[in-house]
């Protein structure tokens, strides 16, 4: 965890030195749909066709906006999950819409996530128990680790010190099996101060 700050901090510094910045905090709401592949990997115990689960989570942000790149901190999460990451954007297309009250913005992200072990354990419990009776070996489950992904967005300005922010994102979560892939929609309110 403490890697994941100091690639945040030093994302900060290195993006931000030499251009004017805006720093905001922010609230969100966002949906997700988490993609859940089956840990079965011998005969009988085939996989099946993928489950997902549907999310919806309240968050936290602190961020800082050049020009042009935004890096954003955020804390998200509800009764099944808590994730943090860092998220970095390209701002462009500024002069397509004639006004910078709207801006469109890609970007990637790394976060790290804790899913709900129960929630896992459950979409898997029967797949677990017959491995186990076959092989004799339990199935580890893991309820925490990173992710990475890409999202995009538009900015629009609100006021001179207000701004929404509407994007999508998809995430990669393959190292926590089973949960596979994140994406869904992000709605964001942000403060310049």
């Amino acid at each position: 965890m403490s890697r994941f700050f100091i690639l945040f901090t030093f994302l900060f510094t290195s993006l931000f030195a030499e251009q004017e910045t805006f720093p905001f905090i922010g609230v969100t709401i966002a949906t997700h749909t988490v993609n859940l592949k089956s840990i079965a990997t011998k005969k009988p115990n085939r996989p099946k066709n993928p489950a997902s689960q549907e999310e919806t989570t309240f968050g936290i942000q602190y961020g800082v906006q050049t020009q042009e790149l935004r890096t954003t901190f955020s804390a998200e999460g509800n009764s099944d999950f808590l994730s943090v990451d860092v998220e970095v954007d390209y701002i462009f297309m500024d002069s397509m819409f004639g006004t910078a009250k709207v801006r469109p913005y890609v970007g990637g992200t790394l976060g790290y996530i804790r899913y709900d072990q129960n929630l896992i354990r459950e979409y898997n419990d029967n797949r677990i128990l017959k491995n186990k009776k076959k092989d004799g070996n339990t199935t580890t489950i893991k309820n925490r680790n990173g992710y990475y992904g890409l999202d995009f967005g538009m900015l629009f300005y609100v006021t001179d010190d207000i701004d929404l922010d509407v994007s999508y994102h998809y995430y990669f979560m393959n190292r926590l099996k089973p949960l596979d892939t994140m994406n869904g929609a992000t709605f964001a309110l942000h403060y310049f101060y």
